[in-house]
C-alpha cells in the first residue's frame, strides 16, 4: 500500500497533535522541616487531584535524623 501526503502511518486523522499540556496543572511545592524549618526537597503536585497538604517522613541534613516534613508555600 502506498502512503500520499493525508495518510502517515501512525497518525489519526483529526485529532491535532494530540499533546495534553499537563504542566498547566502541576505546580512546584516545596517541603520544609517541622524541627528546624528549612527547605530540604522539593516535588510537583497536580492541585487538581490532590487539594489536602502533603507530608512525609523524609531524612533532614541538618537535623541528621528522620522528621516530619510539611508542604509550604512557594
Amino acid at each position: 500500500r502506498i502512503h500520499g501526503k493525508d495518510e502517515v502511518p501512525g497518525s489519526i486523522p483529526g485529532l491535532g497533535s494530540g499533546k495534553i499540556n499537563i504542566m498547566s496543572q502541576v505546580n512546584l511545592i516545596k517541603f520544609q522541616c517541622t524541627v528546624c524549618k528549612r527547605y530540604n526537597y522539593y516535588s510537583t503536585k497536580n492541585k487538581k487531584t490532590v487539594e489536602r497538604k502533603l507530608e512525609f517522613s523524609k531524612f533532614c541534613g541538618w537535623c541528621k535524623k528522620r522528621t516530619a516534613h510539611k508542604e509550604a508555600k512557594v
